[in-house]
């Protein structure tokens, strides 16, 4: 007997849904047994089954049980080029192998004081579908919202770190990236670097941190300066301006990634400065932009094929080992030298020039 509507009709999966005030897909997500659901969730729509005596119709739930085969890809930033490289790759992987990659923006973008957040309705969306896995491409915002949105589905994170997610990780190394950055530049002749970054999550964090370690293994302590910028084209054009103004001007700068450095070299050319007998310019992830002849940015290449082929193995075992531990890939980057930092400095210490206003 049930008491959904007041009248004796067998209680529906919608009844069970409204009841425990979630939507009817989720009903079904736990009815089938999919594990990833959060614990509270499941409990109350079990609660609500009991309450309401509903049943499960065996057959439809036989239908229900055939698996998707569908995985949803998360992009922290669609305008970064190499995080849009390395979903593209991703989803012609997971297609070959019988997946439907679902994407989407991962990041609501906010005028607010808060700034960039997760877009929760998005991953809940993807959530919703079923989706048999995530992959989070890139670092995004509040991780702990993310984490409590995907529960205990299959997740792997690429170019970037877990940053508190229970995840597999494919990234590049950073540290060691940075350090390829600063060898080369000292090798040139350059002693006063600046590093244009440290603003947007958890890889800048660890290139400013690789810029640091590189100076101090050159004793270079005293030269570090970093000047605020995330990864886009008009925050590398304000920090490269500020850069530029200083009492004490820098002979180079290493940029968080190409598309700061671009805003970097606009600002050098504003400013009158020659690239690279005034002012050597280094970029981060050598994307197309880099290799566009009137750029021509040295940039370090991160191996974005590595990182969507290991990423898209990684997504599939875990889909089919959900239990397993969680494992981070170090994949080894390399630097590619072009003209924008091509020009050795005169040792005499007074290498660069400094803007005429």
């Amino acid at each position: 007997m049930s008491d959904a509507g007041g009248t004796d009709r067998r209680p529906t999966m919608r009844d069970v849904a409204e009841r425990a005030g979630v939507s009817k897909s989720l009903v079904s997500l736990v009815l089938r047994g999919e594990r990833w659901v959060a614990a509270d969730k499941r409990r109350r729509v079990q609660q609500a089954a009991d309450e309401l005596g509903y049943r499960i119709n065996v057959a439809a739930r036989s239908l229900s049980a055939v698996r998707t085969k569908t995985v949803g890809v998360l992009s922290a930033d669609l305008r970064n080029p190499l995080l849009t490289d390395i979903v593209e790759q991703v989803g012609l992987i997971l297609e070959e192998a019988g997946f439907s990659p679902l994407m989407t923006s991962a990041v609501h973008a906010s005028k607010g004081p808060g700034g960039p957040r997760i877009d929760s309705r998005a991953v809940g969306a993807l959530r919703d579908l079923g989706v048999e896995g995530m992959l989070v491409v890139g670092s995004v915002p509040d991780r702990s919202a993310l984490a409590k949105i995907v529960g205990d589905m299959p997740l792997v994170v690429a170019a970037a770190g877990a940053e508190g997610l229970v995840a597999d990780v494919v990234r590049n190394d950073d540290h060691l990236g940075m350090r390829l950055i600063i060898d080369y530049l000292v090798t040139r002749g350059h002693s006063s670097i600046a590093h244009l970054g440290g603003v947007g999550g958890g890889v800048a964090e660890d290139r400013v941190a690789g810029y640091r370690a590189a100076m101090e293994h050159h004793g270079l302590e005293e030269e570090i300066v970093i000047a605020e910028a995330d990864f886009t084209e008009d925050s590398g054009y304000r920090g490269t301006a500020q850069l530029l103004r200083r009492a004490k001007a820098v002979t180079a700068i290493a940029a968080v990634n190409d598309l700061a450095a671009v805003g970097a070299l606009s600002a050098a050319a504003d400013c009158g400065l020659v690239i690279p007998d005034d002012l050597a310019v280094t970029g981060y992830d050598d994307t197309f932009v880099a290799a566009i002849r009137q750029v021509s940015l040295t940039s370090v290449n991160p191996d974005s094929s590595g990182i969507a082929a290991m990423a898209a193995r990684c997504l599939l075992d875990r889909i089919e080992s959900p239990d397993s531990e969680p494992v981070e890939h170090l994949l080894p980057p390399r630097l590619v030298t072009r003209a924008s930092a091509s020009a050795a400095m005169a040792r005499n210490g007074t290498g660069g020039a400094s803007p005429s206003n």
